[in-house]
């Protein structure tokens, strides 16, 4: 059984990384990254080429738990329009991993009817200050819409690929925020130096 972690992942995280393997060891087989090819509420300013943030996935979590499906669809990356791809091959619900916050926002995703009846969320929590926890009764108006859930209140690492873009700008190190192969293609292809001032092209 799979699970999918769509993602903007500019760039993927050792916090994506653990993310991924405590989901994993929930009972699933797999767990699939996805990346998304042009996200549609982020300029491409914002969002470092599809082609870069692909491959270090791949060196974050190898080529065989990663899938190019978005750079194959009509832009832009709609989630609704990668799950229906995946249906073609998955041919039951998709279980799908979402931040607890993004959850909370779901009804105003585009196709979110479509989205309710074709995939089991898998939440987990984001970062919580005063060390507040999850309501699971603040879930019950989803569970009376209809919506298949689980909650997964893991532990993860407190990091996040903002944090990394503003060090990297800054030269500050980010040893020990993402994995050596990452580091070095990050490093070797000179990202996320002066990023306002890039612009990228898929």
């Amino acid at each position: 059984m799979n699970c999918y972690f769509f993602g903007t992942f500019n760039p993927i995280h050792l916090g994506h990384v653990e993310i991924a393997r405590q989901v994993k060891a929930c009972g699933f087989d797999k767990i699939i990254f996805v990346p998304a090819y042009l996200p549609p509420h982020k300029s491409t300013i914002e969002t470092l080429s599809y082609i870069h943030r692909y491959n270090m996935v791949k060196l974050a979590v190898g080529e065989e738990n990663v899938s190019d499906i978005e750079s194959k669809l009509k832009p832009p990356s709609y989630t609704y329009r990668t799950i229906q791809k995946l249906l073609e091959y998955e041919k039951e619900k998709i279980n799908f991993i979402i931040g607890y916050d993004q959850f909370f926002q779901i009804e105003s995703w585009k196709e979110a009817q479509f989205l309710k009846e074709n995939l089991n969320f898998i939440v987990i929590p984001r970062r919580f200050k005063n060390k507040q926890t999850i309501n699971e009764k603040a879930f019950e108006y989803f569970k009376n819409k209809g919506y298949t859930y689980k909650i997964l209140n893991i532990n993860f690492l407190d990091i996040s690929s903002e944090e990394i873009r503003k060090r990297i700008e800054k030269q500050e190190n980010i040893t020990g925020l993402v994995t050596k192969e990452v580091k070095e293609y990050i490093e070797n292809n000179g990202l996320y130096r002066k990023l306002a001032q890039r612009k990228f092209v898929d």
